[in-house]
């Protein structure tokens, strides 16, 4: 994973410690109570999962929790990321 976490994030915004969390067996980090289609958006994550079409796969589309794009396994239930809030250790997959 390509990180642009810091590119992405506003510069001189005071946030919470990062805290570390899994996504698909890969140990990321993101502030925690930030919400977690924009920590994978940040650690350079965009893809979420398969649609019915491969080549329209599932992404954080609304960010406000209408549309439910981003459905993913947070440790172990359904969950959408992006009403999500990070905390520490959290295991999420794809749904």
């Amino acid at each position: 994973m390509k990180d642009v976490a810091h590119t992405l994030r506003i510069a001189g915004i005071s946030r919470p410690a990062d805290v570390t969390f899994s996504f698909e067996g890969t140990s990321l980090s993101a502030p925690e109570g930030e919400n977690l289609a924009a920590a994978l958006i940040a650690c350079g994550i965009r893809r979420l999962g398969e649609g019915q079409d491969a080549a329209r796969p599932r992404v954080a589309l609304c960010m406000m929790g209408v549309c439910q794009q981003c459905l993913l396994r947070v440790d172990g239930r359904l969950a959408q990321a992006c009403i999500t809030p990070i905390r520490a250790g959290m295991v999420v997959t794809a749904a």
